[in-house]
């Protein structure tokens, strides 16, 4: 029996993410003056303005949430995220790091990750870190239509509701940096005011040698950033007190993503 194309769509998303649903797409490539050639492409087309206004509190009534890749050039706090999927022990080593250091982030979670380890909602939001949406399955969603899209937010949501208890306040898309007119409407749809994207890339989900994570986060981050980074590497880990310190010498503050925005 011939494959419809929506079997073809699952099945190329589903592979994507067997392919490591806790690394954000190797397509984009930020810090390094340009996107991959196929973002590069419709950037122009479908990347709004950057948005570095304080927080939206809903999304009510607006036809597509804004995309946000920074705060307040001005302030000293930046915003330290991280995807969320992957070994949960390497993700408790990293929040113990954080909370060790009175630092808290927040984590934007992949709801199949979250729905397999419930436990980490509470361990997340129990250290004061902020926990936020990363879509259902981490599918590429610069290739879902619009039904698909909205079902990956609206999936997580589920799934955040049902294991802390709220939607959580922030969304990041799936496989872009740079958001499309439908992953903005799927994420307005879904009641988030903004999809929140980075403007430093951490690099951390190619699993390079940790002085090439440290000097990408501190070489990128100024007042107002956010920084993007993933639990689930053993490279994170090792990286992140130098990056503490590093922020630290350069008298900025990591802080969560309400801290920074809201």
């Amino acid at each position: 029996m011939p494959l419809t194309r929506r079997a073809l769509l699952r099945g190329t998303a589903a592979a994507a993410a067997a392919a490591g649903a806790d690394a954000c797409s190797p397509g984009t490539a930020p810090n390094r003056g340009a996107s991959s050639a196929r973002n590069s492409s419709t950037a122009a087309a479908s990347s709004p303005p950057s948005v570095s206004a304080p927080a939206r509190s809903a999304s009510a009534g607006r036809d597509q949430a804004d995309e946000v890749r920074h705060g307040d050039r001005s302030s000293v706090r930046v915003a330290l995220t991280f995807h969320g999927a992957g070994d949960v022990s390497l993700a408790e080593q990293l929040l113990d790091q954080l909370e060790q250091r009175d630092v808290q982030c927040t984590v934007m979670a992949v709801g199949t990750w979250l729905r397999a380890e419930p436990q980490m909602a509470r361990r997340i939001t129990r250290g004061g870190h902020d926990l936020g949406n990363h879509t259902l399955h981490h599918y590429p969603m610069r290739d879902l239509g619009a039904r698909a899209a909205f079902d990956e937010v609206e999936g997580c949501a589920s799934v955040l509701q049902h294991t802390s208890g709220g939607r959580g306040t922030w969304f990041r898309a799936s496989g872009t940096r740079v958001t499309t007119p439908t992953i903005r409407r799927a994420a307005a749809r879904a009641g988030y005011a903004q999809c929140i994207s980075y403007d430093v890339d951490g690099l951390d989900w190619q699993d390079p040698l940790a002085p090439t994570v440290v000097r990408a986060v501190l070489d990128g981050t100024r007042g107002g950033s956010i920084i993007s980074l993933h639990l689930g590497h053993r490279v994170t880990v090792a990286a992140l007190p130098e990056i503490l310190d590093g922020l630290r010498a350069r008298s900025l503050r990591p802080v969560t993503l309400t801290q920074l925005l809201g």
